[in-house]
């Protein structure tokens, strides 16, 4: 839009500046309540809400919950477009079973670009904001169709590296990151939540640091607050709040292995668990069960409450409730769960993996400690349960920096700016998409291209696949004899692992990265 006005917003101070109105398009898969799943959908709402409140016009599109149909709604006077997978590729066979993730990546993007596109055609956006999970800004990235701006979150490609919810290095994964990749390169601003993030991203690209622009996460520091009603737990205890989904990323684990210390201590300590279970323990069985195992062994199961997920809205209740915040990540690019106990004025542990460091300034607004590491979780929850002075200066600390860094109308009227860029910087390149396809004949080509990889898939899987494990065997055999004996081995440490308890499974691990690499070195320089 060409018009402006004269905005305000404080963070407790007037600030008085000419904003350019800007008709800007959220594409994410994750938009509240419906699919409300995690870190994307809660920064998508802020955002929105946050370029609302300063005078934009904001329409987000989303995907709808499994097994609901399409449909509008209105989120506080945005309207949400709730999409639902194109049929694009819906019939595949053996690219389905080989692919999954890549196939659901282009069947969701699909789906998310055609709502888009009409939107766009009916009335041009000025930008485009995407997350570069899952390449969710692919087909606007190569069609150049408006000004993109991609936020980092965690790409495949990190997923990969560290092997993160147990993503391998599997072409279906390396396929997924090479698209994200693809997105964010053609993308007209990158912009992360973190310089942790942005420095790995800047070297996975092979930019520089200073091409991505660091804008923080933004929080409604009016919702999340100090002031108003508390869960009620049951106890009068002193209590511990853990948010967020039971994986080791999130670190719970060691968490877990802190409690037995605190308990010793602080015999009337309560320990509260809100997130969702996932399936991502040894052997792919439940987080929590193996947690519960772990407090029934300890003696420390009544000391601890779990509860499934809650409502975003329903948040800032629980951390009023708490005396201590711990948020013990192995990795996390910047951890909503921080700053929403930060905001509500909670004391908060967070850990050094990742950009949580970023959002606490260590000793004046909470504490950071060393990740995976069980023991100083431990010390600093005995010291800000005993210690209520220090306890309630950081309090008043957290929310003070909450307030002047990250409110989500100041991050909001920064984003803006970057959308001027991105404006700026599309006007060069939109003469060279890397699609040169009219915009209405993307989706076809990629349904045909979808198509014809699943028949050259069926091909080699009913016609050769035999024949060329049996010449695999042979060449590895007479030429590779070693490598074939690995393999076998890994097999067979892989087949009877379970006899062992599951004791080995960093040393099969460790084992079979050690065999694809060898692999893959033959592929690569033919050695």
């Amino acid at each position: 839009m060409l018009s402006g006005r004269i905005e305000c917003f404080s963070d407790r101070a007037l600030v008085i500046h000419l904003v350019p109105l800007v008709r800007v398009c959220l594409i994410s898969r994750e938009y509240p309540p419906d699919t409300g799943f995690g870190g994307i959908a809660t920064f998508t709402r802020h955002l929105a809400q946050g370029l609302k409140e300063i005078g934009h016009d904001v329409t987000v599109v989303a995907l709808a919950k499994d097994g609901n149909p399409a449909c509008e709604q209105n989120d506080l006077g945005i309207p949400v477009h709730r999409v639902v997978p194109l049929s694009i590729g819906s019939d595949l066979g053996w690219s389905s079973l080989c692919m999954p993730y890549s196939r659901y990546v282009m069947r969701t993007n699909a789906g998310l670009f055609a709502k888009f596109l009409s939107l766009h055609n009916e009335n041009p956006f000025d930008a485009v904001d995407t997350p570069e999970l899952l390449a969710e800004g692919f087909y606007p990235a190569i069609t150049k169709a408006a000004p993109l701006t991609v936020r980092l979150y965690t790409p495949h490609s990190k997923f990969i590296a560290e092997q993160l919810h147990n993503v391998t290095d599997t072409f279906d994964h390396q396929f997924v990151a090479m698209t994200e990749r693809m997105a964010m390169l053609s993308a007209d601003v990158i912009t992360s939540p973190s310089r942790d993030l942005a420095e790995f991203v800047a070297g996975d690209l092979g930019i520089p640091l200073d091409d991505i622009d660091i804008v923080y996460n933004p929080i409604d520091a009016d919702q999340f607050c100090p002031e108003g009603e508390k869960a009620d737990f049951g106890k009068v205890a002193p209590t511990v709040l853990f948010v967020g989904r039971l994986e080791a990323r999130k670190g719970i684990h060691y968490l877990i292995d802190a409690i037995p210390q605190v308990v010793k201590a602080v015999p009337d300590v309560h320990f509260v668990i809100i997130g969702d279970d996932t399936q991502n323990a040894q052997g792919q069985k439940s987080v929590l069960t193996e947690i519960k195992e772990r407090l029934e062994a300890t003696g420390c199961a009544a000391s601890v409450t779990f509860i499934k997920r809650v409502l975003l809205s329903d948040l800032p209740l629980y951390y009023r409730a708490a005396d201590v915040c711990v948020v013990p990540s192995l990795y996390d690019n910047s951890p909503y769960t921080c700053l929403e106990a930060m905001a509500c004025g909670r004391a908060v542990i967070g850990t050094d993996g990742g950009g949580t460091k970023e959002y606490i300034v260590t000793g004046e607004s909470g504490i950071i400690v060393p990740v995976k590491n069980a023991d100083a979780i431990a010390k600093n929850i005995i010291h800000l349960l005993t210690d209520v002075v220090e306890r309630n200066r950081l309090e008043t600390n957290a929310r003070t920096r909450v307030l002047a860094v990250f409110d989500r109308k100041r991050i909001a009227a920064e984003t803006a700016k970057l959308y001027e860029k991105a404006q700026r910087e599309f006007a060069l390149s939109s003469k060279n998409p890397v699609c040169n396809l009219p915009v209405n004949r993307v989706l076809p080509v990629a349904d045909e291209i979808l198509y014809s990889f699943d028949s050259m898939i069926g091909e080699l899987v009913l016609k050769a696949s035999f024949r060329a494990r049996v010449r695999n065997w042979f060449e590895l055999a007479t030429k590779r004899p070693r490598l074939l004996v690995a393999k076998i081995m890994l097999a067979n440490l892989k087949a009877f692992s379970f006899l062992f308890g599951g004791r080995n499974g960093a040393f099969i691990s460790k084992f079979e990265n050690e065999v694809r690499d060898k692999e893959r070195s033959k592929l690569l320089f033919g050695q």
